[in-house]
């Protein structure tokens, strides 16, 4: 069972350290000599059991600001970046507490900049932070004697007060993310001081940290302890903080609901046997897993043949309820139009007979009988009587042939919808279904098979490394398998007792080795296994989405520059664009609705260039005054001004994880510069081209920069080094460049109007597409590497077939010169921009 999981940070000479194996020596009941801290130059992981099978996590981590030792990345992010990475390999899931770690020497810290920040708020989301100062027990005054704990007090408060300013740790810990600060000190608890601010031991300060949230007992045990931590603390008041904990008793209750803090060395036999277990779960794990999965499968099978047939019956069912209803509708129809005759009929008789009634009246002036009058009278009224009776009637057939027409709706409806269902439940019976069984057996039968080979070369090596040379380790077929044509030497088998180290340390090389190689094969399977499994989910899902939604339709064309537009870019999650101008404004667009969302002010010549960073916080820009500048997105304020250039920034682009920029520039400069996204400062600077670098862009993770200049050349540049790798070289002026996601092709549009595709190990032409009439003055690649995009000074845009070079549509979605062109990241989209002021976004897949 776990317990909670405490990262510890802080500079390195902050006693993180002391503390944390002061807090391991108080619980095992065995403290260890005192040391001073020694730079922590890797991840360190103490784990400390509890009682009831719980135990606590502390991780130890390189020191913040100097003193770094051998750590791999001396930044506050790279370490934060580091225990991350830790975290995650050995799974230890969330961090429940985080110690930051004060000295009484420098509070402030470094500035914590944006990524940091970024990296703090990722690796502790929902910790709890407790900001701990130690080593108080250590300071002198001016003349070398000790503080008393009033000067402490009081030391401690100014210096906290000097902590929280400017961009500090501490400041944003209780300033920007509104951290419940909890300081402690370790020394010599102060009468009539309140406890909350009296001096800790480190184990008291555990107690309270985690205590109540890992065993009830340890409150009671806080609670009995009190009187005796305080008159041990007067005791050692003189003794610095490591004897303290060294000669301090352990009360039987302090340490009656943890058990001993287990930290024994492995060794390298220890550790193959560990490592052989855990292989052997994970491949039992895998077939259980696949078993599971099968069985997940049937049943999902079962279920929608279930539907399936559910499906079909509702659909005769309501076939069933649509016939009845049809042939009711129709007899209502036929009621009521026989009905609507009589009616015509009897209002045809109403009307003669109120023509000869009226007629009457003349004739019996003439001496007709006056019965035949009533005669009439009454045949009319007879008839008016009818008519009132047919007219209910019809509306009682036309309200029974509206009710008919009404249950006809609804069942068509039904049918419709259960077609639908059984439709879906058929593609999947028929589609996925049977793939993802087929799938199952295969990898079942085939992980089965891998099973069999790893469980006996796994039970030799296990026997191997229980076993020794005195004994049955010279028979064991991992051990033979090494010794090919080899004999063992006759004073080996002579003197076993001498040669049973050297010959135990070549076998467990040979185990290291051989296990290394089962489990490379192992997992390589399994990544084999997930590939084949994403490839087939992703085309379900294509066809879903197809099948399911409607396309997005473009927004119509973004307007609001005063200026020739000369850059645009997608955020990496294809919902933001951002622009740049002649105008000289950056601005931002809602891809969707192509409403403006921010506009950027700050640069004072024509915007040349823009670029999103990955995690579409941050843009940069370039401009002809000679900076570039990095924007935060959200507030929009300029996060650093990137200045070095002696002529104009022609292009800019973010590196893949967003902590570099690159930039080229204009004549009598001809540069490409990197830069620290952070610092603002340039890393290094390339030189090599004759000419302005029109177009620079990252490759791949960011490990090449490939540059286009109007020096008629293309290169490639190490990052690192700053070295050229390769130099192309062209007919034209290179006007812009882009790159596959491996770096392997390049693709160049000129000013001789051609695209080119590029075979970089080589150095030659793939492909010349040709079609332009004017310089092509931007191009873009699609992710997947199959579609190339092309705006040229002919006011045309063209979408290309990136393999065969053949024009799959042009475009003229503007009215002047294309100065700009930009794939979304899904290959969905294309935003272009124009001299006529406009950017325009249309779908890469339509044909027109």
């Amino acid at each position: 069972m776990k317990g909670p999981t405490i990262a510890v940070i802080g500079k390195a000479d902050s006693g993180k350290t002391t503390f944390i194996r002061a807090v391991c020596d108080a619980v095992s009941g065995t403290p260890g000599e005192p040391t001073d801290d020694e730079p922590t130059s890797e991840i360190v992981e103490y784990r400390v059991p509890l009682a009831d099978g719980l135990f606590m996590t502390l991780l130890d981590t390189p020191g913040f600001d100097g003193n770094l030792a051998d750590s791999r990345n001396g930044t506050t992010e790279g370490i934060l970046n580091e225990l991350e990475q830790y975290i995650a390999d050995k799974k230890l899931g969330p961090i429940t507490h985080t110690l930051f770690f004060l000295n009484t020497d420098d509070m402030t810290m470094s500035e914590l900049t944006v990524l940091p920040r970024k990296a703090f708020e990722r690796v502790f989301q929902g910790s709890k932070v407790a900001c701990i100062t130690a080593c108080w027990d250590r300071m002198e005054s001016e003349n070398e004697a000790p503080f008393s704990a009033e000067e402490v007090v009081d030391k401690e408060e100014s210096l906290y007060a000097s902590g929280r300013t400017g961009r500090s740790f501490l400041a944003y810990l209780e300033n920007d993310r509104g951290y419940d600060i909890r300081r402690f000190r370790s020394g010599l608890p102060i009468d009539g001081e309140a406890t909350s601010s009296a001096y800790r031991l480190p184990r008291d300060i555990m107690y309270e940290l985690v205590g109540g949230q890992v065993v009830e007992p340890l409150r009671e045990m806080l609670a009995a302890t009190t009187k005796e931590r305080d008159e041990l603390a007067t005791k050692l008041h003189a003794l610095p903080l490591q004897e303290k904990l060294e000669q301090a008793p352990i009360v039987a209750s302090d340490v009656a609901p943890l058990q001993e803090v287990v930290r024994t060395p492995r060794t390298r036999r220890q550790r193959l046997l560990d490592t052989i277990d855990m292989f052997s779960a994970q491949v039992l794990e895998m077939l259980t897993e696949l078993e599971r999965e099968a069985l997940d499968v049937a049943e999902e099978r079962a279920a929608d043949r279930a539907a399936f047939e559910a499906a079909s019956a509702a659909i005769e069912e309501a076939e069933g309820r649509h016939a009845k209803s049809t042939e009711r509708v129709k007899v209502a129809e036929e009621e009521r139009a026989c009905l609507e005759q009589e009616h015509n009929a009897l209002r045809e008789l109403e009307q003669s007979l109120a023509r000869r009634l009226d007629e009457f009246g003349t004739k019996v002036a003439l001496g007709a009988l006056p019965s035949a009058k009533e005669r009439l009278g009454s045949r009319l009224e007879h008839t008016q009587m009818l008519l009132k009776d047919m007219e209910e009637w019809m509306s009682t057939a036309e309200g029974y042939s509206q009710k008919g027409r009404q249950e006809v709706e609804q069942a068509a409806g039904e049918i419709e919808k259960w077609k639908l269902t059984k439709q879906e439940k058929e593609k999947e019976l028929n589609g996925w279904l049977p793939q993802e069984t087929e799938r199952l057996l295969e990898d079942q039968e085939s992980f089965r098979e891998l099973q069999a080979t790893l469980c006996t070369n796994l039970d030799a090596m296990r026997e191997g490394l229980k076993d020794n040379w005195e004994g049955k380790l010279g028979d064991n077929p991992v051990f033979r398998e090494r010794l090919d044509d080899y004999a063992i030497k006759p004073e080996i088998a002579a003197h076993p007792g001498i040669w049973a180290p050297v010959v135990e340390s070549f076998y467990e090389t040979q185990v290291a080795l051989t296990l290394t190689q089962k489990m490379a094969k192992f997992h390589s399977e399994v990544v084999q296994r997930l590939k084949v499994r994403e490839d087939m989910v992703e085309r379900e899902c294509k066809k879903a989405v197809e099948r399911i939604f409607l396309p997005n339709e473009p927004p119509p064309p973004l307007t609001g520059h005063t200026n020739q537009v000369w850059g645009v870019a997608f955020s990496w999650d294809g919902r933001k664009i951002v622009s740049g101008s002649a105008d000289k404004t950056v601005r931002v667009w809602d891809a969707l609705t192509g409403k403006l969302q921010t506009i950027l002010e700050g640069h004072i010549s024509v915007v040349r260039s823009v670029a999103f960073s990955p995690d579409g916080g941050h843009i940069v820009s370039g401009s002809d005054d000679k900076s570039g500048r990095v924007w935060d997105v959200l507030t929009g304020r300029v996060e650093s001004v990137l200045v070095g250039h002696t002529s104009g920034v022609w292009s800019v682009d973010f590196s893949a994880d967003g902590l570099q920029v690159v930039s080229g520039s204009g004549s009598g400069d001809n540069t490409v510069r990197i830069w620290d996204v952070s610092t603002g400062q340039a890393q290094r600077i390339l030189k090599g081209h004759t000419g302005t670098v029109y177009s620079v862009v990252f490759t791949g993770e960011g490990s090449r920069i490939v540059s286009g200049s109007a020096d008629k050349t293309v290169r490639v540049w190490d990052t690192l080094t700053g070295t050229v790798h390769t130099v192309l070289k062209g007919d034209s002026d290179v006007g812009s460049v882009t790159a596959s996601e491996d770096g392997l092709q390049i693709v160049t549009g000129s000013y001789d109007g051609m695209v080119r595709v590029w075979d970089v190990m080589t150095g030659r032409v793939l492909r010349v597409l040709k079609g332009h009439s004017s310089c092509v003055r931007s191009v873009a690649l699609s992710r997947d590497g199959l579609w190339i995009v092309s705006g040229s000074y002919d006011d045309t845009l063209r979408v290309w077939d990136a393999s065969t070079g053949v024009v799959r549509s042009v475009r003229r979605e503007h009215s002047a010169d294309i100065n700009t062109v930009a794939l979304s990241r899904n290959g969905r989209r294309i935003a272009s921009g124009s001299d006529d002021m406009t950017i325009r976004v249309c779908d890469s897949l339509s044909s027109s």
